[in-house]
């Protein structure tokens, strides 16, 4: 078997597998279609919890007293993760570095 001849057979299996996968890729294109917005959906979810935990956090004694200083924490932290590392410090004996 010549290459030029290997090279037409690679080629026509190439596109009988393009033909016989093409139901398979549509499908993979609307199910994309399908779950970018859904993704869009889920990460405005993500966003909203943190902006509300922010601000919570931001209203709290904690931070209002003066507790929290730590301008990472403060910009990063929600209410939750503040109040965790709040309570492992206390139940560690550590000195609050929040």
């Amino acid at each position: 078997m010549t290459l030029n001849t290997a090279r037409k057979i690679e080629a026509a299996f190439v596109w009988m597998l393009y033909i016989l996968l093409l139901p398979v890729g549509i499908l993979d294109l609307l199910l994309l279609l399908i779950k970018r917005p859904l993704d869009w959906i889920l990460e405005g979810r993500d966003w909203l919890a943190f902006k509300v935990g922010h601000k919570l956090m931001y209203m709290s004694d904690a931070v209002k007293e003066g507790m929290i200083k730590n301008p990472y924490c403060l910009r990063l932290y929600t209410a939750r993760k503040a109040w965790k590392h709040l309570k492992e410090a206390e139940k560690s004996g550590k000195e609050v570095d929040i």
